[in-house]
């Protein structure tokens, strides 16, 4: 009996260890990181023809929160993101995309809970499965949360990803979403017309091994748009400081139901297709490159939004100031890039030119732009701290030839600047 007794107790102390070691790694392995940041966005836009369309001088701060706990006995934990965007001085007159902006010009502050979500996972290295369920921003090949505001856009739902050896497999289901710029946990998805749309259901699969790997998607919005992507990459080493990057990508959206009320339904047929082809090639050279993409649209002009209020996901590389996925438009974009760490740490500079054209139901169509990023990244006493200038020139030119041969906006002219400022500070 005292045996027994024994046992039993030796069986509690183990259990009493074990739970106290699952406690300890959820604190452990938990963080806060605190990011303020400051945006100065200038941009003047005009129509093609040189009239005027609109102005923006914004200038906003804004305070993120953001915990990710460890994993509780290894298996399951949560994260949870806040945050607060204020106007510094943003000139109302002109419309604003970092903050809402009321009927009379008045700028509003946001705040709210960004992401809020538990996660699990189980398994070993070549078998294992990872899943989240809640608010968050979501990144994949046919659907992305923007990241480009202040705060960042999320959306509700599940997602679950299963990894064997060098497959992963992975599924999501989006119910509801929260936008970029307003304070709402989360909206129901919508089309233009204000009518639900269920859900958005996404299922992919990759692969990759020694710098070989692809990847395959499908998004579909209920009863409103398909959506499929198909992506293949190659790392070529070629000594120790060169290497070339190779990927080809093919899209293609199709309306899918009743709720599809959009421009780019053909009144003809009611119906709506487009698809587009990607090439890309990149030369890495110690700490520059050079790069060179292709992209040619067919059959339509290339809608990505998967409900009313999505920011669109166009993955190529042509993904720039604008789409530069008109009808039968053919575009190039050369990209070049040095990072001088080894003259001055911290410092990075990314330039690109963009030309499409060829569009069709225009006249002579045209759009290109110069773009280029300035990045610096501090260190000692201020580590953390880094700071930004982004500036593009947007130029446009063409005679639409139907009334519907803008469906996608681009039709303008665009100069843009843009100061980032970023202090994260890791709490613990």
């Amino acid at each position: 009996m005292r045996a027994l007794k024994l046992s039993a107790l030796g069986a509690a102390v183990m259990a009493a260890t074990a739970a106290q070691a699952s406690v300890d790694q959820f604190v452990d392995d938990s963080s806060l990181t605190l990011t303020y940041k400051v945006y100065n966005w200038n941009t003047e836009t005009k129509q093609s023809d040189g009239s005027y369309k609109e102005k923006q001088d914004e200038f906003v701060h804004a305070l993120i929160a953001d915990f990710k706990s460890g994993y509780y006995a290894d298996m399951i934990g949560f994260d949870i993101q806040t945050g607060f965007a204020q106007d510094i001085n943003t000139n109302d007159k002109y419309s604003t995309t970092n903050l809402p902006q009321d009927s009379n010009g008045h700028v509003d502050d946001i705040a709210g809970v960004q992401q809020a979500y538990l996660k699990a996972k189980f398994g070993g290295e070549d078998l294992n499965f990872h899943g989240t369920y809640g608010q968050k921003k979501r990144g994949l090949q046919t659907y992305n949360d923007s990241g480009s505001r202040i705060l960042n856009a999320s959306s509700f739902g599940v997602d679950g990803s299963v990894n064997i050896y060098d497959v992963n497999v992975y599924a999501t289901r989006i119910d509801a979403f929260s936008a970029r710029n307003h304070s709402g946990f989360n909206d129901d998805l919508t089309n233009g017309d204000g009518q639900k749309i269920d859900n958005v259901t996404i299922l992919g699969a990759g692969y990759e091994m020694n710098g070989l790997g692809g990847v395959i998607e499908q998004a579909k919005s209920k009863d409103y748009l398909k959506k499929s992507f198909a992506k293949v990459y190659y790392s070529l080493p070629i000594s120790e400081d060169i290497s070339v990057d190779m990927d080809a990508r093919f899209g293609k959206v199709e309306k899918d139901g009743d709720l599809y009320t959009t421009d780019f339904v053909d009144p003809a047929t009611n119906d709506f297709e487009s698809k587009y082809h990607n090439l890309n090639a990149t030369l890495n050279y110690g700490n520059a490159y050079v790069g060179l993409g292709y992209n040619k649209t067919k059959d339509g002009d290339y809608d990505n939004t998967m409900f009313s209020d999505d920011n669109g996901t166009f993955n190529s590389s042509l993904d720039l100031e604008m789409g530069y996925n008109y009808e039968d438009e053919t575009a190039y974009v050369l990209r070049a890039g040095y990072d001088f760490a080894e003259y001055i740490p911290g410092l990075a500079v990314d330039v690109w030119y963009a030309k499409g054209k060829d569009a069709k139901n225009f006249d002579n169509f045209s759009q290109k732009e110069f773009g280029t990023n300035v990045s610096y990244s501090f260190s000692g006493m201020l580590d953390g701290l880094s700071i930004s200038y982004f500036h593009t020139t947007y130029r446009t030119s063409g005679d639409a030839l139907t009334t519907n041969a803008d469906a996608l906006g681009g039709m303008y002219n665009d100069n843009i600047n843009k100061v980032y400022l970023t202090y994260t500070y890791e709490v613990f």
